[in-house]
């Protein structure tokens, strides 16, 4: 077969995200390497990192690009390809997608502190190099020193002294940050003035119409549970369940679950047994945690509620899978809370503290009311 990396983007293009399209773009990366494709060795990684970072399991772009670093070192020169002519060469197109890369070191326990530390240090200094302003840089820093409220805030107030430049976030993106920023430190009032702009869709996110109102709805649901607001959070959840999508920051569910365990039990158990295979999967271990943390809060809360034991159709996959399809609430909770420990000590072992575990148990004790 005669190589055509036109051909072969056609071919992964046309596949749902996920596994399939994955393998079919390392298969990509396979071919031009072989055919020693520089342009394309590099494009077809980027591919993988876009695919991986958005719809799959994002420590394949966390594996696959100090690679795209390393070609990019040698063959400092390289041009894009005819498929990201707005980047002005391939190294521009690498420093777009590194934004994702320290921004999802926060999302991996596997990664040790020492090295998120030195992919900071050379995403800075690659960006000093090029020009670029260190806005996305103090963005990124801010959500990886979450365990440290100290250096939190100091990351945070740099991101917002910092200039726009063209390799910055959309402002869609940066505004939800602020909000996001607010909400944690319990300045509601303040979020929420900074949400209009969203909320009327005067700002957008450039990946998508919706992108940004949800990542808002998200914010705001997330302070509502986290303050025990439940009519609040479920008139959120209600808001975003039509929009909720198989990219991974998107899925939802266990949040949602949570919320609805204490205003609408009967639609939450609905959901779950609907989406259990989803609240299985988990984007990274941040976001598994998040899923695991949800799911054991809601069956917690129908624990109290009474009910002993739930039926649904679930396959051999299910870990605690049985012939009947009957399943006790308290070994569901038992399964989910364990998982979620199990992380929960893992993140706080990697950034020496107990935050992780902390919010756990705040969690549990909000759904306990």
């Amino acid at each position: 077969m005669v190589y055509n990396p036109e051909i072969l983007k056609k071919h992964y293009d046309i596949l749902p995200h996920g596994t399939a399209k994955e393998s079919a773009i390392r298969e990509a990366i396979y071919e031009a390497d072989k055919n020693s494709d520089v342009p394309f060795m590099v494009f077809f990684r980027e591919e993988l990192c876009s695919e991986a970072n958005f719809y799959g399991n994002a420590m394949y772009m966390m594996t696959v690009f100090p690679e795209l670093l390393s070609i990019i070192d040698k063959y400092p020169d390289t041009p894009t390809t005819q498929f990201d002519r707005v980047y002005d060469n391939a190294l521009d197109h690498i420093l777009w997608i590194y934004k994702w890369v320290i921004i999802k070191c926060s999302s991996f326990y596997q990664i040790p502190l020492e090295d998120c530390k030195k992919f900071f240090a050379d995403f800075k200094k690659r960006y000093i190099n090029y020009g670029y302003s260190l806005k996305p840089y103090y963005r990124a820093v801010y959500y990886f020193y979450s365990f440290n409220k100290e250096e939190e805030d100091k990351a945070f107030n740099k991101f917002m002294a910092a200039k726009r430049d063209s390799n910055s976030d959309c402002q869609a993106c940066e505004r939800n940050t602020e909000i996001e920023f607010y909400l944690n430190n319990g300045n509601f009032n303040k979020a929420l003035q900074l949400s209009e702009d969203i909320e009327n869709f005067r700002l957008r996110c450039l990946n998508g119409y919706y992108d940004s109102w949800i990542r808002v709805k998200m914010s705001f649901l997330n302070y509502y549970i986290d303050n025990g607001n439940f009519e609040e959070a479920s008139k959120t959840a209600h808001l975003l369940e039509p929009y909720i999508d198989n990219r991974t920051e998107f899925l939802q569910w266990g949040t949602i679950i949570n919320c609805y365990a204490h205003t609408n039990p009967g639609r939450a158990l609905r959901i779950y047994k609907k989406y259990w295979k989803e609240l299985e999967k988990g984007g990274t271990p941040l976001d598994e945690f998040d899923i695991l943390k949800n799911t054991c809060c809601f069956f917690w809360v129908i624990k109290k509620q009474g009910k002993e034991s739930i039926k649904f159709n679930a396959d051999i996959s299910f870990p605690l899978y049985t012939k009947d399809k009957t399943y006790s609430t308290d070994s569901l909770y038992n399964y989910y809370c364990l998982r979620a420990e199990d992380i929960a000590l893992k993140f706080d072992k990697r950034s020496n503290t107990d935050k992780c575990i902390k919010t756990l148990e705040k969690a549990l004790k909000i759904a306990d009311i």
